[in-house]
Protein backbone atom coordinates (compact mmCIF):
# COMPACT_ATOMS: atom_id res chain seq x y z
CA UNK A 1 0.00 0.00 0.00
CA UNK A 2 3.16 2.62 0.77
CA UNK A 3 4.91 1.27 -2.89
CA UNK A 4 1.61 2.39 -4.19
CA UNK A 5 -0.49 5.42 -3.07
CA UNK A 6 2.50 6.72 -0.73
CA UNK A 7 0.83 5.70 2.81
CA UNK A 8 -1.65 3.19 3.76
CA UNK A 9 -4.11 5.51 5.01
CA UNK A 10 -4.37 7.91 1.48
CA UNK A 11 -7.67 7.48 1.45
CA UNK A 12 -8.26 10.31 -1.27
CA UNK A 13 -5.95 8.60 -3.09
CA UNK A 14 -7.57 5.05 -2.89
CA UNK A 15 -10.51 6.24 -3.96
CA UNK A 16 -9.44 8.14 -6.50
CA UNK A 17 -7.22 4.68 -7.98
CA UNK A 18 -10.52 3.31 -8.11
CA UNK A 19 -11.32 -0.34 -7.05
CA UNK A 20 -8.72 -2.20 -10.10
CA UNK A 21 -5.54 -0.35 -8.73
CA UNK A 22 -6.54 -1.23 -5.00
CA UNK A 23 -7.33 -4.69 -5.89
CA UNK A 24 -3.32 -5.10 -7.10
CA UNK A 25 -2.55 -3.15 -4.19
CA UNK A 26 -3.93 -5.95 -1.64
CA UNK A 27 -3.59 -8.82 -3.75
CA UNK A 28 -1.59 -10.81 -1.16
CA UNK A 29 -3.55 -10.48 0.90
CA UNK A 30 -6.40 -12.78 -0.43
CA UNK A 31 -10.20 -11.96 -1.79
CA UNK A 32 -8.56 -8.99 -2.90
CA UNK A 33 -11.34 -8.60 -5.72
CA UNK A 34 -14.11 -8.44 -2.71
CA UNK A 35 -12.25 -6.19 -0.28
CA UNK A 36 -11.35 -3.65 -2.88
CA UNK A 37 -14.76 -3.31 -4.03
CA UNK A 38 -16.29 -2.99 -0.44
CA UNK A 39 -13.22 -0.70 0.52
CA UNK A 40 -13.95 1.85 -1.92
CA UNK A 41 -17.82 1.13 -1.74
CA UNK A 42 -17.15 2.47 2.37
CA UNK A 43 -15.06 5.20 1.18
CA UNK A 44 -17.81 6.62 -0.89
CA UNK A 45 -20.09 6.35 1.35
CA UNK A 46 -17.77 8.10 3.86
CA UNK A 47 -17.54 11.13 2.03
CA UNK A 48 -21.01 11.21 0.80
CA UNK A 49 -22.39 11.48 3.95
CA UNK A 50 -19.28 13.85 5.59
CA UNK A 51 -17.85 15.63 2.71
CA UNK A 52 -14.47 14.02 4.07
CA UNK A 53 -12.43 10.57 3.70
CA UNK A 54 -12.49 10.57 7.84
CA UNK A 55 -14.01 8.81 10.69
CA UNK A 56 -12.34 10.88 13.66
CA UNK A 57 -15.28 12.51 15.05
CA UNK A 58 -16.44 8.79 16.40
CA UNK A 59 -13.48 9.29 19.04
CA UNK A 60 -15.17 11.29 20.36
CA UNK A 61 -19.07 9.47 21.52
CA UNK A 62 -19.36 6.02 23.16
CA UNK A 63 -18.96 2.63 21.76
CA UNK A 64 -22.90 1.99 21.25
CA UNK A 65 -22.92 5.08 18.77
CA UNK A 66 -20.21 4.49 17.28
CA UNK A 67 -20.86 0.47 16.60
CA UNK A 68 -23.78 2.22 15.34
CA UNK A 69 -22.39 4.42 13.33
CA UNK A 70 -20.21 2.10 11.66
CA UNK A 71 -23.31 -1.16 10.93
CA UNK A 72 -25.08 1.20 9.50
CA UNK A 73 -22.33 1.54 6.44
CA UNK A 74 -23.30 -1.50 3.75
CA UNK A 75 -20.40 -3.72 3.75
CA UNK A 76 -19.47 -3.24 7.53
CA UNK A 77 -20.57 -6.08 9.83
CA UNK A 78 -20.12 -6.79 13.54
CA UNK A 79 -16.79 -8.14 13.03
CA UNK A 80 -15.22 -5.41 11.44
CA UNK A 81 -16.92 -2.72 13.86
CA UNK A 82 -15.72 -4.36 16.26
CA UNK A 83 -12.05 -4.27 15.16
CA UNK A 84 -12.31 -0.64 14.68
CA UNK A 85 -13.29 -0.29 18.25
CA UNK A 86 -10.84 -2.15 19.62
CA UNK A 87 -7.80 -1.74 17.61
CA UNK A 88 -8.12 2.12 16.46
CA UNK A 89 -10.34 3.33 19.26
CA UNK A 90 -8.91 1.80 22.32
CA UNK A 91 -12.48 0.74 23.18
CA UNK A 92 -13.23 -2.58 25.48
CA UNK A 93 -14.61 -4.89 22.69
CA UNK A 94 -14.38 -8.61 21.94
CA UNK A 95 -14.00 -9.32 18.14
CA UNK A 96 -15.35 -12.30 16.85
CA UNK A 97 -13.40 -13.62 14.10
CA UNK A 98 -13.35 -17.31 12.09
CA UNK A 99 -10.87 -18.45 14.93
CA UNK A 100 -12.05 -16.84 17.94
CA UNK A 101 -15.64 -18.11 16.27
CA UNK A 102 -14.34 -22.13 16.16
CA UNK A 103 -12.14 -22.21 19.59
CA UNK A 104 -14.92 -20.21 21.34
CA UNK A 105 -17.04 -23.50 20.13
CA UNK A 106 -14.54 -25.97 20.80
CA UNK A 107 -14.17 -24.89 24.38
CA UNK A 108 -17.77 -24.46 24.98
CA UNK A 109 -17.97 -20.67 25.31
CA UNK A 110 -20.66 -19.78 23.21
CA UNK A 111 -24.31 -21.36 22.82
CA UNK A 112 -24.37 -24.66 20.75
CA UNK A 113 -25.56 -23.03 16.94
CA UNK A 114 -24.47 -19.37 17.62
CA UNK A 115 -23.71 -17.80 14.59
CA UNK A 116 -20.39 -15.18 14.30
CA UNK A 117 -22.59 -12.12 15.33
CA UNK A 118 -24.56 -14.10 17.83
CA UNK A 119 -20.63 -15.29 19.75
CA UNK A 120 -19.58 -11.69 19.61
CA UNK A 121 -22.92 -10.45 21.44
CA UNK A 122 -22.44 -12.81 23.60
CA UNK A 123 -19.03 -12.71 24.40
CA UNK A 124 -19.08 -9.64 24.09
CA UNK A 125 -21.00 -9.25 27.05
CA UNK A 126 -19.40 -11.74 29.11
CA UNK A 127 -15.42 -11.11 28.76
CA UNK A 128 -14.17 -8.76 30.86
CA UNK A 129 -13.19 -5.47 29.71
CA UNK A 130 -9.60 -6.15 30.66
CA UNK A 131 -9.02 -9.22 29.10
CA UNK A 132 -10.88 -8.35 25.75
CA UNK A 133 -7.89 -7.34 23.99
CA UNK A 134 -5.49 -9.95 25.59
CA UNK A 135 -7.60 -12.58 24.67
CA UNK A 136 -8.50 -11.82 20.83
CA UNK A 137 -4.85 -11.40 20.06
CA UNK A 138 -4.67 -15.10 21.76
CA UNK A 139 -7.34 -16.71 20.43
CA UNK A 140 -6.24 -15.82 16.45
CA UNK A 141 -2.73 -16.40 17.27
CA UNK A 142 -3.77 -19.79 18.69
CA UNK A 143 -6.19 -20.44 15.84
CA UNK A 144 -3.56 -19.44 13.08
CA UNK A 145 -0.45 -21.71 14.35
CA UNK A 146 -2.09 -24.81 16.05
CA UNK A 147 -2.38 -27.60 13.77
CA UNK A 148 -5.47 -29.53 16.07
CA UNK A 149 -7.37 -25.94 16.48
CA UNK A 150 -7.39 -24.82 13.10
CA UNK A 151 -10.55 -25.41 10.76
CA UNK A 152 -10.87 -29.18 10.11
CA UNK A 153 -8.49 -29.80 13.05
CA UNK A 154 -8.29 -32.99 14.65
CA UNK A 155 -6.84 -33.60 18.15
CA UNK A 156 -3.37 -35.63 18.57
CA UNK A 157 -2.77 -34.67 22.17
CA UNK A 158 -0.23 -32.27 21.81
CA UNK A 159 -2.19 -29.13 21.71
CA UNK A 160 -2.08 -27.44 25.35
CA UNK A 161 -4.92 -25.59 25.42
CA UNK A 162 -7.09 -28.36 24.82
CA UNK A 163 -5.14 -30.47 27.20
CA UNK A 164 -6.20 -27.58 29.78
CA UNK A 165 -9.68 -27.65 29.13
CA UNK A 166 -9.79 -31.16 28.89
CA UNK A 167 -8.62 -31.78 32.67
CA UNK A 168 -11.35 -29.67 33.55
CA UNK A 169 -14.28 -31.48 31.08
CA UNK A 170 -14.27 -28.29 28.73
CA UNK A 171 -13.52 -29.34 25.24
CA UNK A 172 -16.31 -30.13 22.89
CA UNK A 173 -15.84 -33.49 21.24
CA UNK A 174 -12.21 -35.74 21.12
CA UNK A 175 -12.53 -35.44 17.12
CA UNK A 176 -11.53 -31.80 16.68
CA UNK A 177 -14.47 -29.45 15.59
CA UNK A 178 -17.71 -30.47 15.84
CA UNK A 179 -19.75 -30.84 12.43
CA UNK A 180 -21.76 -27.85 12.70
CA UNK A 181 -18.68 -25.73 12.57
CA UNK A 182 -16.94 -27.40 9.79
CA UNK A 183 -20.77 -26.57 8.08
CA UNK A 184 -20.44 -23.14 8.88
CA UNK A 185 -17.10 -22.40 7.80
CA UNK A 186 -18.23 -24.03 4.11
CA UNK A 187 -20.88 -21.72 4.36
CA UNK A 188 -18.64 -18.84 5.01
CA UNK A 189 -16.04 -20.14 1.74
CA UNK A 190 -18.70 -20.74 -0.15
CA UNK A 191 -20.20 -16.97 0.72
CA UNK A 192 -16.66 -15.83 -0.02
CA UNK A 193 -16.20 -17.45 -3.23
CA UNK A 194 -19.69 -16.00 -4.37
CA UNK A 195 -18.90 -12.91 -3.73
CA UNK A 196 -15.84 -13.50 -6.28
CA UNK A 197 -17.93 -14.71 -9.11
CA UNK A 198 -20.33 -11.95 -8.83
CA UNK A 199 -17.23 -9.43 -8.87
CA UNK A 200 -16.19 -11.15 -12.47
CA UNK A 201 -19.41 -11.52 -13.26
CA UNK A 202 -19.63 -7.49 -13.10
CA UNK A 203 -16.41 -7.18 -14.70
CA UNK A 204 -17.26 -9.04 -17.54
CA UNK A 205 -20.40 -6.66 -18.15
CA UNK A 206 -18.91 -3.98 -17.78
CA UNK A 207 -16.29 -5.52 -20.43
CA UNK A 208 -19.45 -5.65 -22.77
Amino acid sequence: MDAVYGRSDAWAAIAAGGQAKLQAAIKCGGLSAVKSRVIISILEQVHSRYGAYTLEHLRGVSSAQAMEEMLSFKGVGPKTASCVLLFCLGRESFAVDTHVWRISGLLGWRPEGASRDQTHLHLDARVPDEDKYGLHVLMVTHGKRCGECKAGGKSVGKCELRRAFRRGGGVKGEDGIKNEEEEEDIKMEVEDVKMEMEDIKMKAEEAD
